[in-house]
């Protein structure tokens, strides 16, 4: 049955990990032009930045500090691939280890918007 897993899960793992590395670049650069849109708009500075912190919170980021002029929020990703390939790895425990790397060890991908 582990050959089975290894054949199948591990490969697989991968694969969804390349392709999440990329969606997640294709994501942030969308995310990066909304903002640069909205800051090139002549929306007051409060309003601008209660547009970003909307467009971010609806994307599951949590709201780290909000000034009037500047804005930073994180958020750590969840990745599918890696949890395949853990499981890949180690099998049953895979999950279980995949846990304890999201919950205690993948640091969150923090972004910062500065009006000035």
């Amino acid at each position: 049955m582990t050959t089975v897993i290894m054949l199948f899960i591990l490969p697989l793992g991968i694969l969804l990990l390349f392709f999440d590395k990329k969606t997640q670049k294709e994501n942030r650069a969308l995310f990066d032009h909304y903002v640069e849109k909205i800051l090139a708009s002549e929306l007051s500075d409060k309003d601008k930045i209660n547009k970003i912190d909307a467009m971010y919170y609806e994307n599951g980021y949590t709201i780290v500090y909000t000034d009037k002029n500047e804005f930073e929020a994180s958020k750590k990703h969840f990745n599918l691939g890696l949890l395949l390939i853990f499981f890949g790895i180690a099998n049953y425990f895979g999950p279980i280890l995949y846990f304890i790397y999201y919950r205690f060890f993948l640091k969150p991908d923090r972004i910062q918007v500065k009006l000035a």
